[in-house]
């Protein structure tokens, strides 16, 4: 036996030398034991200097300078480290090549001290990376242009259909001969079918870019399909069907959920089937699955109908973006084609989905599962008075709104919306006549447009603000038309004490009002007379922000 490495036969080094992949060794000693054609292409100053008598130290150093010859002798010196390191710890050195190209290097060393480092070249896979992530950068910008866009468009739309809404439904309130009320009635349904189609689009954009947020609430989800059913009782019965709801008893009381994005999916699925059903009936039908360890439960909504059905191969697009099946269905019933694409999206959101079985001609089953947290009851708040057709509505007679909006149509939209509920209404058309109107006016609230020319919303609340007047601690409503994802947190963290985005909608003003109500109530302090009780008695000559400045003083 000796101490002399084994050899391979010729045939064998022959085969070494012709390998596309580069091939070297060395000796324990640092030393070149054998080096391939191509490792020798790709460096050939580092070995043709080790062939010469030069260390792999200093063959090192000859190769970076040549292939980097501007380099300082920092940066030098790390590159050098950085190769012998690799090659003396057995580690891979990722390298550019004298030929240019990109080669990574793995060595290792065997049992009898040799060092052997094999050579891949990942030239291509480089550009590929290289490729997709350009690609990518260039599809987030392509995205994101895109949203900025869909915002924009969203903001012009708004504000004309605010317009159009408001003033619609101030007209439903007057008193029309029955074509008349036929006519503004059908200009509401229509500019609300606008709205949500316009509505779709932005949510459609968010999912797309990720930035739709699930914000889960403590809600009472048979209070809340109990009341789906009331809205939709009228269609139903309208076109002679049934409309009925049943409840899974294993259902908790309160759930933590996205009450928003839960009611948009289950309005989506009510809503079709109404619509797609001619003769029998519409059942929602509730399950709940069993609780899991960490207070989580499975929520199964069934919506059943009896109508025409979809066929097995028009299914599958039910769910793409601006398909609704047939053609013939299409034209028939209308429609955008978003409403089940962006439920189940959202319904995937929420750790469920959104699935259909149907029988053509005999009816559907749209099944919409979600996960939801049980929840405590949340604290009872005092219910608001209701107006003769059932709204909730707050007591706000005797209050003083101040309208900030550049557009004229925008004022008088918000005026129509407020006067008819007891509010004296003032109104400004920028932020500076604004504050002039709070400095010699008592108002209780202000809805405050974001976008004016020269101090805009923003700049007039800091004004309001910062002021130390007594009027500085007036509640703010943002009236804005931007309705994109984290537009009402942004302007909450602002300052504002609520957001109300274009076009007012009735039931949106009221709720806010609602809000409002009971912090101009917190704010006062006062724990008799109630605010409502004031505001109700036309003959108590007392504003609400001298009671506020009576209650901080005393």
């Amino acid at each position: 036996m000796t101490d002399t490495p084994l050899i391979p036969p010729a045939e064998a080094w022959r085969a070494l030398d012709q390998l596309q992949g580069g091939f070297v060794i060395f000796t324990p000693e640092n030393g070149l034991f054998f080096a391939n054609k191509t490792t020798r292409a790709h460096w050939p100053i580092l070995y043709s200097s080790m062939d010469d008598g030069a260390s792999l130290h200093d063959a090192v150093g000859q190769q970076i300078r040549h292939l980097f010859p501007r380099l300082n002798e920092a940066t030098f010196q790390v590159r050098q480290s950085l190769v012998m390191d690799a090659i003396q710890k057995c580690s891979d050195l990722d390298m550019v090549t004298a030929t240019g190209r990109h080669v990574v290097t793995s060595y290792s060393r065997i049992d009898n001290g040799f060092v052997i480092g094999i050579a891949h070249d990942v030239t291509d896979i480089v550009k590929r990376e290289s490729s997709l992530k350009s690609a990518r950068r260039e599809a987030l910008t392509a995205n994101e242009a895109k949203s900025e866009f869909l915002a924009t468009m969203s903001h012009e739309i708004r504000t004309p259909l605010n317009g159009i809404i408001g003033m619609s439904e101030a007209l439903q309130h007057k008193q029309l001969h029955n074509d008349e009320r036929e006519m503004v009635d059908m200009i509401v349904e229509s500019s609300h079918s606008l709205l949500v189609l316009l509505n779709d689009i932005l949510d459609l954009s968010r999912i797309e870019a990720g930035r739709l947020d699930i914000t889960p609430v403590v809600e009472n989800v048979r209070d809340r399909i109990t009341w789906l059913k009331r809205s939709y009782a009228p269609i139903a019965r309208k076109k002679g069907l049934t409309l009925e709801v049943a409840f899974d008893h294993k259902l908790p009381e309160f759930l933590s959920l996205d009450t928003k994005r839960v009611r948009q999916c289950i309005d989506n699925l009510v809503f079709n089937a109404v619509k797609f059903t001619s003769t029998g009936g519409v059942t929602i039908a509730v399950m709940a699955g069993e609780m899991s360890r960490d207070g989580r439960v499975g929520v199964t909504v069934h919506v059943c109908d009896t109508g025409i059905g979809v066929p097995d191969g028009e299914r599958a697009k039910l769910f793409q973006n601006f398909e609704q099946g047939s053609e013939t269905t299409s034209r028939k019933f209308g429609g955008s084609g978003l409403g089940l694409a962006i439920s189940r999206k959202l319904a995937r959101l929420m750790g469920g989905d959104i699935t259909c079985t149907s029988n053509p001609g005999k009816g559907s089953v749209f099944s919409f599962s979600f996960e939801a947290r049980v929840a405590e009851a949340p604290p009872q708040a005092t219910p608001a008075p209701k107006s003769s057709r059932g709204r909730i509505v707050p007591s706000l007679q005797g209050l003083r709104a101040l309208i900030v909006d550049d557009n004229e149509i925008n004022r008088r939209v918000a005026r129509a919306a407020l006067e008819p509920r007891g509010l004296t209404v003032v109104d400004g058309a920028s932020g500076e006549e604004a504050l002039d109107i709070l400095a010699g006016e008592t108002v209780d609230f202000v809805l405050l447009d974001m976008h004016m020319p020269g101090m805009d919303g923003p700049e007039t609340l800091r004004h309001i603000r910062e002021s130390q007047a007594p009027w500085s601690i007036v509640p703010v409503i943002a009236l804005t038309a931007d309705a994109m994802t984290g537009d009402r947190e942004r302007y909450l963290k602002m300052g504002m004490d609520d957001y109300l985005s274009k076009p007012i909608l009735e039931r949106e003003l009221l709720t806010v009002l609602s809000r409002i109500r009971s912090k101009l109530r917190t704010r006062s302090n006062l724990r008799a007379p109630a605010i409502g009780d004031i505001a109700q008695d036309a003959t108590v000559g007392v504003n609400l922000q001298k009671l506020f400045l009576v209650a901080s003083n005393s």
